[in-house]
């Protein structure tokens, strides 16, 4: 799945999924909203030029269509009965659609995220007899606030949701050798020169030569909504690499396995730290995992040559394909052809 933003060529297809999002409610009992034609070919052009009309792709097919602007929305300065999550700047989703076929799988839980990703606040609204939005909503992560007025003067739900941050921790620091100093670093913050940080990186290969790959959450700030190794974080101060490791993979997938006081299968420098890459070799059931929602939107098995089309296509974090093949090779027992005896 891939969120772009919409092209003039694929107006038609766009007007298509409202008319079955319009459809959809008639057929979920409102009759209310999305009348008269609207969203029509002219509210689709409108959106288009001002550079905010999104697509969701499932290859090349769009799967949702929808209004995304970060810029202030005018009906939102007041709220009645209530208040907004929280202040500052947002993003506003308007004019959701889903089409037919895809209905039901995610597709807007998709769009929601993208929006998130984009300031960490996301607000949106909707009819009170739009019972199946209110339950998408709620289900993605969504806060009912108040009631917000059309410029009509039309009644809507108003909802926010917010991103969890991560505030209050501190970072372990290594010096250039790779040995902790015993100093810490705030989140967020470069370490100063001479000073490093310290990341790991836990890597799940099955025995049938595949790897447990995640996928980041669109609402984090680096990679967002992109596929990654099984597991991977910073060391936080006092902890050692395999306690990360181990605090990493049951925090993240909800797999607890006993890495503390184990050695990483490799590590790797990089220009303010150190990546520390720990190799499993186990069968794990995907359905007995429990993903962290602030992290994690889902996993699935991959073989390497899955992967590296998924860095050609732009789904992967583009790590060096040679790297991405010694990970596989590193799984089969080390670096060696035979063991040493």
């Amino acid at each position: 799945m891939l969120i772009r933003k919409a092209k003039e060529s694929e107006i038609e297809t766009i007007c298509g999924i409202y008319e079955q999002g319009r459809a959809f409610m008639r057929g979920a009992g409102n009759e209310k909203q999305w009348v008269n034609g609207y969203p029509g070919r002219e509210d689709v052009m409108k959106d288009l030029a001002d550079g905010t009309l999104y697509v969701l792709c499932d290859g090349e097919e769009i799967a949702c269509v929808f209004c995304c602007m970060t810029s202030e929305e005018p009906t939102y300065g007041e709220i009645f009965d209530g208040e907004w999550k929280r202040g500052g700047d947002y993003a506003t989703v308007h004019r959701i659609a889903t089409a037919d076929g895809y209905r039901g799988r995610g597709m807007s839980g998709l769009c929601f995220d993208f929006a998130l990703s984009l300031c960490g606040s996301v607000r949106a609204d909707t009819h009170r007899d739009n019972i199946p939005m209110q339950k998408a909503l709620l289900k993605n992560g969504f806060e009912y606030c108040g009631i917000i007025y059309l410029q009509n003067g039309d009644e809507r739900l108003a909802y926010q949701r917010t991103a969890k941050t991560e505030t209050g921790e501190l970072l372990s620091l290594l010096d250039e050798n790779g040995v902790a100093t015993g100093r810490a670093l705030p989140r967020g913050q470069k370490p100063a020169p001479g000073d490093y940080r310290h990341v790991v990186h836990i890597v799940i290969l099955s025995d049938d030569g595949r790897m447990l790959i995640q996928q980041r959450q669109f609402f984090k700030s680096g990679w967002p909504g992109m596929w990654d190794v099984t597991v991977g974080g910073g060391v936080l101060a006092g902890e050692s690499g395999g306690e990360a490791a181990q605090r990493e993979l049951s925090e993240e997938i909800g797999l607890q396995r006993p890495l503390a006081g184990k050695r990483p299968s490799f590590r790797i420098s990089f220009d303010i730290g150190f990546d520390d890459f720990f190799i499993l070799r186990e069968n794990v059931d995907i359905s007995s995992l429990r993903l962290q929602p602030e992290e994690v939107r889902a996993v699935r098995w991959a073989d390497c040559g899955e992967i590296i089309s998924m860095i050609d296509s732009g789904e992967f974090i583009p790590y060096k394909k040679e790297f991405l093949r010694l990970l596989f090779v590193c799984g089969d027992g080390g670096m060696l052809e035979t063991p040493n005896i």
